[in-house]
């Protein structure tokens, strides 16, 4: 009730010649093959094409009104932000074709700004064919959809005692704790990146939190894994002492094994995955973002140790 489901924007072309021109020059466009581009590079494409052979060359210019949420590519043209077609009284008759490619936008806040609609704007043409000269194509609505990117953050450093002192549920404790943190991106609902038993384990994230496996996983606004698996099999995007936990070698609990199962032996003294008591003769499972080999590095740390960092995962609401 009450959920709002994404508005499609779509231009209805006029199947007349589309021109100014009082003399008859004009232009034959084809509609769009979608409505819609997308933040992870999703295309529309459209042709066009003159409706008769021109006495001289005609230029049409063409560009983005946002290149921030689209680019456009056309013949040699690559992932530009204006272009400019060329018609002659050899290609006229032939539809060029011009490709709006979706981008991912830098935001206020870094990580999503909903849907933006855009224009490819079809300048007026540019000819010595008084046919053509000034005559004006008309413009492409078009949308770039967002892209529901997940994002990674970390928080403070925490220390076993830091759970256990919460009264609650090791697993709320810490959900919590992301989910109110000033560092979760707005619109989002931040989940610990953290093991707690077998049915609530990293590996599991897809179900229990709802976190969409085959999303981007972004931190600090730079993409760090192309999906959640990536986090598991060390297939990241990139990686840097502080990308995550804002120190060199920065480790964090996971209580987790390299494949984001749950580590019962290595969990400080499990039973809920937290430990009931916070000192050094217990192990509890970590990782790292400087691993070469994953992200979840699977190694035992002591559970009387107060800094460990509590690392956040979160999805777009």
């Amino acid at each position: 009730n009450g959920a709002d489901p994404q508005d499609i924007a779509f231009t209805n072309l006029d199947d007349d010649i589309s021109s100014s021109s009082s003399a008859g020059g004009g232009f034959i466009i084809t509609a769009p093959d979608n409505a819609t581009t997308s933040e992870d590079g999703g295309t529309s494409s459209f042709t066009i094409k003159l409706n008769m052979a021109p006495t001289s060359d005609v230029s049409v210019p063409i560009y983005v009104s946002d290149s921030t949420e689209a680019l456009i590519t056309s013949g040699s043209y690559s992932n530009v932000d204006n272009l400019t077609l060329i018609f002659n009284s050899s290609n006229w008759s032939s539809p060029q074709t011009v490709t709006a490619i979706g981008q991912r936008d830098n935001d206020s806040n870094g990580y999503a700004d909903g849907d933006q609609n855009y224009w490819v704007i079809l300048m007026n043409a540019v000819s010595n064919d008084s046919n053509f000269n000034g005559a004006n194509p008309q413009d492409i609505a078009l949308t770039n959809i967002e892209n529901l990117k997940t994002v990674m953050y970390h928080l403070t450093q925490y220390s076993m005692t830091d759970f256990i002192n919460s009264g609650i549920s090791a697993k709320s404790y810490a959900d919590n704790e992301c989910n109110s943190s000033a560092s979760k991106p707005a619109n989002h609902t931040g989940y610990a990146f953290m093991s707690f038993d077998d049915s609530n384990e990293i590996r599991d994230l897809e179900t229990t939190a709802g976190i969409d496996g085959s999303a981007p996983i972004y931190v600090n606004n730079e993409l760090f894994a192309n999906n959640l698996a990536d986090l598991l099999d060390g297939s990241l995007s990139y990686r840097s002492f502080d990308q995550i936990t804002g120190v060199g070698n920065g480790w964090f609990w996971t209580f987790s094994n390299n494949s984001g199962g749950f580590d019962a032996s290595n969990s400080c003294n499990g039973g809920s995955g937290i430990a009931t008591a916070d000192n050094n003769s217990f192990q509890g499972a970590g990782g790292r973002f400087s691993s070469t080999s994953a992200f979840v590095d699977h190694t035992n740390l002591n559970c009387s140790d107060t800094n460990r960092y509590l690392v956040c995962i979160a999805k777009p609401n």
